[in-house]
């Protein structure tokens, strides 16, 4: 995902959940679960100085209408490992 579509860690998209959930899955999948949930909820307050979203859906709405609000696609990759950790 990031090599193809240029979604980068920061970048307020779903690779913000899976980066951390899969660098944490060799501790497990419990610990997968809360690096995707910690990421997913950073998501909520990433504006870099009211800077727009680059990637994803989000890149379509202005930053301040964002702010506050957890990716929908980090949120899906969240609840996944959630789900899976279960």
């Amino acid at each position: 995902m990031q090599q193809i579509g240029g979604a980068q860690v920061g970048d307020r998209t779903m690779v913000d959940a899976l980066k951390p959930a899969l660098d944490a899955l060799e501790d497990g999948p419990k610990s997968a679960a809360v690096a995707a949930r910690k990421g997913a909820i950073h998501t909520s307050t990433i504006v870099k100085a009211k800077a727009k979203a680059k990637a994803g859906r989000a890149a379509y709405i202005s930053a301040e209408q964002l702010e506050g609000y957890i990716d929908l696609g980090a949120e899906a990759v969240a609840r996944l490992f959630e789900q899976l950790s279960a």
